[in-house]
């Protein structure tokens, strides 16, 4: 009787499975050094936004007017405040941004919000140095030049979506096995340990490295994404609502009656940073962050007339269409940005994790091999002919 053939949904299966293997076994250390540095990134960034010095008194804080007259005395000869960064959290300082001669550089004065006590006068330009270089190079180019490593890493990206999309078809278990495909189980010894928690890993990795390999095309890639993006969603910015009328502020305005009306034109939502005008023929621009449980990126736009106190311009992100949504979301999930500490941590683990499955698939890969030499031996020892 014929030996039946193999299904076609077995035969796709290994194929899938001879394929991860060897982008695995091929780019797993590029894919690593893009994750490791990414995450190297993120933290660096994270201790300097922790490195300003805190604001430690207490009570009512002082009008923007009083904090930017006082970091103006501290600030250098021929500077002029150009914005202003209110405290995000009790403890933090208000930090008044300056340019000098209407040029950079720009300097910063860290000032008490409560007592006006001036903190830290300080340069905004940060110098890279050589681990920070280092990092960016890595993450961005791979340590080769611009022109050719931007798209490798672009092209990193897509087999990191690839193999976590597969690795999830590969993972999915058989029937009467879904109580065992979550954690490796207890006694598991040599080829299946490696297996089972390559499979482990893999299962509870790959949303996060779909994510972070989908948004890190997009970097590379925006316009053929944005282009894909199009054809299957409805974009197209939806800024101001027609015929909507807004309270405007104070005239002439001020700082502090920029933000209280920005605040009453956009509800749920917190000054992030207002941006001075130089000139009276110049709008004020106060930035805003939704205090509800939804991204907090882009940040939410109002221009107001400095001299009439009339707002001129709502540009609210919560109100754009589904596709425009999409896109900006991206650069939030990928930096880990404006959607708080669990997916910043989530977005730090993510440039570790490529290192688990990639280690224990070359152990599986290997101690297979190792598996299936001794039984090939003694098969070439049966065949040979007796003397």
């Amino acid at each position: 009787m014929a030996r039946t053939g193999r299904s076609g949904s077995g035969r796709f299966k290994r194929a899938l499975q001879t394929v991860h293997l060897w982008l695995g076994l091929l780019l797993a250390l590029p894919i690593i050094i893009i994750g490791l540095s990414g995450s190297g990134l993120l933290l660096q960034r994270e201790i300097l936004a922790f490195s300003v010095p805190s604001a430690t008194a207490e009570g009512e804080r002082a009008p923007l007017v009083e904090l930017i007259a006082a970091a103006t005395k501290a600030a250098p000869e021929n500077a002029t405040a150009r914005s202003v960064v209110p405290p995000p959290y009790a403890g933090y300082p208000t930090t008044v941004n300056f340019d000098t001669n209407g040029r950079p550089p720009r300097h910063q004065v860290h000032i008490d919000p409560v007592s006006l006590e001036v903190l830290r006068l300080s340069t905004s330009v940060v110098n890279r140095g050589p681990i920070l270089d280092f990092l960016i190079q890595s993450h961005a180019f791979l340590m080769l030049p611009a022109w050719i490593g931007f798209p490798i890493v672009g092209w990193m990206a897509v087999v990191m979506t690839f193999m976590a999309v597969s690795g999830i078809i590969l993972w999915w278990p058989r029937k009467g096995m879904w109580k065992h495909a979550f954690w490796v189980r207890k006694g598991a010894r040599g080829l299946r340990f490696h297996v089972e928690f390559h499979h482990v890993v893999g299962f509870w990795g790959s949303l996060i490295l779909f994510v972070m390999g989908v948004s890190g095309i997009y970097l590379v890639y925006p316009e053929t994404f944005r282009e894909s993006v199009e054809a299957v969603m409805p974009t197209g910015n939806s800024f101001n609502a027609r015929g909507r009328e807004y309270a405007g502020g104070p005239a002439p305005l001020h700082a502090d009656g920029a933000v209280e009306a920005a605040l009453a034109a956009v509800p749920n939502t917190r000054p992030i940073s207002i941006q001075l005008p130089p000139t009276p023929d110049l709008p004020y621009v106060v930035h805003l962050e939704t205090t509800e449980f939804r991204p907090k990126l882009p940040p939410i736009l109002v221009t107001l007339n400095a001299r009439s106190g009339e707002i001129n311009f709502v540009d609210d992100p919560r109100n754009y269409s589904i596709g425009d949504k999409f896109l900006n979301l991206q650069h939030t999930l990928h930096f880990g940005i404006g959607l708080g500490w669990l997916w910043k941590i989530l977005v730090f683990i993510s440039g570790i994790l490529p290192l688990a499955p990639a280690v224990t698939g070359l152990m599986v890969y290997d101690k297979g091999r190792a598996a299936k030499r001794p039984l090939s031996e003694a098969e070439g020892a049966v065949t040979q002919p007796a003397e």
